[in-house]
């Protein structure tokens, strides 16, 4: 990377990446018309799509026990509602259920039908609020660590303010080149209320500058097409709105989230299975011609915008950081963004893209 260009990087990252970028916020939005001049002042044609979604956005939520009252965050999804009962790691039918963000995924999905009212969930590593989704409609709220010892096996009151909204989305897309199609992906939107300078605020700015990149001297045969999303913090929702709108002559997906913090990763698996056994050998090889050792490392919990084009027999390639103690919480700001790790995914993905047809 030529220092005018990490230069240009850091500016536009610190411009941006102060901002919450939640779907349909004035952060959102602003954060769109600054991508748009980017692009307009690189002499790069973009389109953007549009499209509605409806959920259920946190406002505020708090625990009332034994005469303290406890803060705690909504998910997105949530239902408002008040909730009493006892709070319990292995719960019966009425109780509240507490877990652990890493049991989310396996535990949620059978709570309903077990009876269990609500669930409380904590993040293992940090005493910090984690902010998440939940893709059924379930009370579930979020309280720092240090309530644990507050909540558990107590008698509760959970009150859950949330409101629906109808919320205007739109992708911006734009390709260098001519021919079968390589998408690039990442979400431009964060959770409610943080910052994620890493999920995936350096996600889609690197997409940007290797667009302005390539546009300079493009000889290659085939097409980058470069999708950034909305809503991916809300479920996927760009990513699945511009795949239902179907796909032609796209045979790769390289989907770039949560990059720029330490422990580079390759996702060869995640909530969904595995990725593509393909593309994956390719970015291998490729590692191994640059020799540079990044990880494959399986994350069961991960969801990701190359999801929808993996469920459409896309081949998929998934880079992150793994493990990345800090998503979804206000430590995800620019001081933690890792500026080396940064420089070299943007060399390692570009060159990938320069060499991908003789690999």
């Amino acid at each position: 990377m030529r220092s005018e260009t990490f230069e240009e990087l850091q500016r536009t990252a610190e411009d941006l990446l102060k901002l919450n970028r939640l779907a349909g916020s004035e952060g959102n939005k602003l954060t769109k018309e600054k991508i748009k001049k980017f692009l307009r002042e690189k002499g790069i044609t973009y389109r953007e799509e549009f499209f509605q979604i409806e959920k259920s956005l946190p406002i505020k939520a708090t625990i009332q026990v034994n005469n303290t009252t406890i803060p705690c965050v909504p998910y997105v999804g949530s239902p408002k509602g008040e909730y009493e009962g006892y709070v319990k790691r292995d719960p019966l039918e009425g109780d509240i259920i507490l877990l652990g963000i890493s049991e989310e995924r396996s535990k949620l999905p059978s709570l309903r039908e077990r009876g269990i009212k609500a669930g409380i969930t904590y993040l293992e590593t940090l005493n910090v609020h984690y902010y998440g989704n939940v893709d059924e409609e379930f009370p579930l709220v979020n309280v720092k660590k240090e309530s644990i010892q507050l909540v558990e096996d107590a008698y509760i009151k959970l009150t859950i303010e949330t409101k629906k909204e109808s919320i205007l989305c739109s992708n911006i897309v734009f390709d260098i080149g001519r021919g079968p199609i390589i998408y690039m992906v990442a979400h431009m939107d964060t959770k409610p209320y943080v910052f994620g300078a890493i999920d995936n605020g350096v996600g889609f700015l690197l997409l940007l500058f290797m667009a302005d990149e390539l546009r300079r001297n493009y000889h290659l045969p085939y097409r980058v097409r470069f999708l950034l999303t909305d809503a991916e913090e809300l479920g996927l929702e760009g990513a699945k709105f511009h795949v239902g709108k179907g796909i032609k002559h796209a045979y790769y997906c390289i989907n770039i989230d949560a990059i720029g913090w330490q422990h580079p990763a390759v996702i060869y698996k995640d909530a969904e299975g595995y990725n593509g056994d393909r593309l994956m050998d390719m970015f291998l090889r490729h590692l191994q011609d640059m020799k540079v050792s990044i990880d494959f490392r399986s994350s069961p919990r991960a969801k990701s915008d190359h999801i929808p084009f993996k469920k459409v027999g896309v081949q998929t390639l998934f880079l992150s950081s793994n493990p990345f103690t800090i998503r979804h919480t206000f430590y995800d700001n620019l001081e933690a963004v890792n500026w080396d790790i940064v420089r070299m995914w943007y060399e390692l993905i570009l060159s990938f893209l320069r060499r991908f047809h003789k690999l």
